[in-house]
């Protein structure tokens, strides 16, 4: 038995025997709870994140560190930041290389002018 992922990719997931027999204890726990649904639900979530774990890092999802000073980097410098630095850690990473010494230039700069003289 093997499950395949539900788009063109045809990607087979294999199960050994321990998994298959499991899944067949825990779908018929579920059908005598009326839960079929939210073990559906469940295990949708669960394949969800365990694929998205599976992503090279470039495409894995930013880290929340990273949108706070890209979003401060956009706001300090007055420029826009790219929906694919929101989508993907690769493009965060880039856009971040780009423009953090200026934004730490800008801090910086105006640090200076806000301090007494």
């Amino acid at each position: 038995m093997q499950l395949l992922l539900d788009d063109e990719s045809g990607i087979p997931i294999p199960l050994d025997d321990f998994a298959r027999e499991a899944w067949a204890v825990q779908l018929g726990r579920a059908e005598a709870s009326h839960g079929v649904e939210q073990l559906r639900q469940r295990l949708a979530e669960c394949f969800a994140r365990s694929l998205a774990g599976c992503l090279d890092a470039d495409l894995q999802l930013p880290t929340e560190a990273q949108v706070r000073y890209a979003t401060d980097i956009s706001r300090s410098l007055g420029i826009a930041l790219p929906a694919e630095a929101l989508r993907f850690r690769g493009a965060m990473f880039e856009f971040l290389e780009r423009f953090a010494e200026a934004h730490r230039t800008r801090r910086s700069s105006d640090a200076r002018s806000d301090s007494p003289k």
